[in-house]
């Protein structure tokens, strides 16, 4: 009795580590300017077909459909108008282009010598397709199906590059030896189109007013860094594609401010922003903070994900929803560069756990990690990507080859009269220095104003003379403090050195070169206390 052909499951990379087999096939044409509009809409499609194909499990024995695991192709499922083959004519269809992702599962198939349930070829051959070959698997919802079944447990990974289709099998071991069946080739056939073709009249055509533009941007924004958004000015062109976080004409909102003039079309997502952030007020004590963040972040991917425009060919991305996007595959026939913002995952668990080997007792290093996938997700993403932009200095190191540098804004503020105190902008765990700090000060006796008072580590600050902000803290400021060992945003920092106080931080900060800014080792409890002592007798002398 033959078992029934259900959708199988997604697996896990690492159960999968051997290479068996690859197809490439390039994703772009060059053809005229209304034919690139159907093939903006074909990728689109590979998008979607790769969503729903990429690290599908195969067990041994087990019926694989085309058709069980990609569904019918639907516009309200985000499938787009690409070229089909049809009686030989390639003309314009929703889903028109999912067959170059049945072309590369034939083509592994017969590769890894799996046996071949369904299989049918076009009925003409493009020149320089897969079906001059033999190689071709022409697939038509819902009866005309790729089947196969494989002898040995497989993983399919399915992932766009910004010009090529890259499809694989992996399997856990070589048990069993491949053996290629080969196909038969095939001859090329003169085949229409439905965009030059010249037969006007025929209800398919499709007209040139109707071509779409290569060459347009979008920049996926998540935090609103003013950095980013004076390179995005410069960066951006007519048809650009802007989306935020929260938007509104009335007013600026704070940490959500960005000039959206010249822009083509600006999307916001206002509503998932705002119930992030009461989710956020309300999970607070049940749920790490670093999670929440991990789900904002999710959110806002899946919804820009959904509406960026097909013909966008380069995207600027905010780091934060890079993983999400990679994973989902909307960044799959595209080039893309990312706006970095924080440690890139990988680093940064290497870095923890170090620290966390090194200070055992420091719990704070032991907090909470990423997931595996996202981790892997990012690190892939960033090897892909064509550029990365930052302004931090210590994360622009990591890729030197691919950085722009940008330099940091700092934010306008009145020059203040130097107060008496030492400021830490904090929080009060181990990642920035708290240790350290509070080692230094029990030796100095300076006063301490702690910025932003979250404290994990019980008792930490005894022995230090600790201080109360009243009003603005640059008031009582004599000089900032930010020992990390761990960095992302130093906006205290700038904000200190623009109203001309004094700055002792670490590298890994990220701030770089300035007058008022003094260097240190991270973890370097002798050379802060030097650096601390210097910079207060200095101070003392100017008074």
């Amino acid at each position: 009795m033959t078992r029934p052909v259900h959708r199988l499951q997604q697996g896990s990379g690492a159960d999968y580590p051997t290479f068996i087999a690859e197809s490439r096939s390039p994703l772009w044409t060059s053809e005229s300017s209304v034919e690139q509009s159907l093939q903006f809409g074909k990728v689109q499609n590979l998008r979607k077909g790769c969503e729903r194909l990429h690290m599908i499990e195969v067990p041994d024995s087990e019926v694989f459909s085309f058709w069980k695991h990609i569904g019918r192709a639907k516009k309200r499922s985000g499938y787009a108008v690409g070229r089909e083959l049809r009686q030989g004519c390639l003309i314009p269809t929703v889903g028109g282009g999912l067959c170059q992702l049945s072309n590369a599962l034939y083509e592994l198939a017969l590769k890894c010598g799996c046996e071949i349930i369904e299989r049918h070829a076009h009925t003409a051959v493009v020149p320089g397709s897969a079906a001059e070959r033999g190689h071709d698997a022409t697939v038509f919802w819902n009866y005309v199906d790729l089947r196969f079944r494989p002898k040995q447990d497989i993983l399919i990974r399915a992932v766009l590059s910004k010009d090529e289709l890259i499809m694989s099998f992996w399997g856990k071991q070589k048990l069993v030896p491949i053996v290629e069946i080969k196909a038969q080739s095939r001859e090329r056939a003169v085949v229409n189109t439905c965009t030059d073709c010249g037969v006007a009249e025929c209800f398919r055509h499709v007209d040139i007013g109707h071509s779409r533009q290569s060459g347009r941007v979008a920049f996926l924004i998540e935090e609103c860094w003013p950095e980013f958004e004076g390179f995005a000015r410069e960066e951006k062109f007519q048809e650009s594609e802007l989306f935020l976080p929260f938007h509104s004409r009335a007013a600026l909102v704070g940490r959500y401010a960005w000039d959206t003039d010249g822009y083509a079309r600006v999307v916001s997502a206002n509503f998932r922003t705002a119930l992030s952030s009461i989710q956020a007020r309300f999970g607070r004590g049940s749920t790490p903070a670093i999670a929440l963040q991990l789900r904002r972040s999710a959110t806002l991917a899946s919804y820009y994900g959904e509406r960026i425009s097909i013909d966008i060919s380069h995207v600027y991305v905010t780091q934060t929803l890079l993983p999400f996007l990679w994973r989902k595959g909307d960044l799959g026939g595209r080039s893309f560069s990312v706006f970095m913002t924080r440690w890139p995952l990988q680093f940064l668990h290497r870095t923890l756990n170090d620290l966390a080997s090194k200070f055992p007792e420091r719990r704070t290093f032991q907090e909470f990690r990423a997931p595996a996938w996202m981790v892997e997700a990012e690190t892939e993403a960033l090897e892909r990507a064509d550029r990365i932009v930052t302004p931090h200095r210590f994360l622009a190191g990591l890729f030197p080859s691919k950085t722009k540098l940008l330099d940091w804004k700092l934010p306008p503020t009145k020059l203040r009269k130097r107060g008496h105190s030492i400021a830490f902008p904090g929080p009060s765990v181990a990642r920035k220095g708290a240790f350290e700090l509070r080692d230094s000060l029990r030796t100095l006796d300076y006063p301490l104003m702690v910025l932003n008072r979250h404290a994990v580590e019980p008792e930490l600050w005894d022995g230090v003379r600790l201080e109360p902000v009243n009003g603005d803290w640059l008031d009582q400021a004599a000089v900032v403090v930010q020992p990390a060992f761990l960095e992302n945003n130093p906006r205290t920092l700038l904000r200190a050195l623009a109203a001309g106080i004094p700055v002792i931080a670490t590298q890994e900060c990220g701030i770089g070169t300035h007058p008022l800014l003094a260097l240190v080792p991270a973890g370097d409890t002798a050379a802060l206390t030097h650096a601390l002592r210097k910079t207060m007798s200095e101070l003392a002398i100017l008074a």
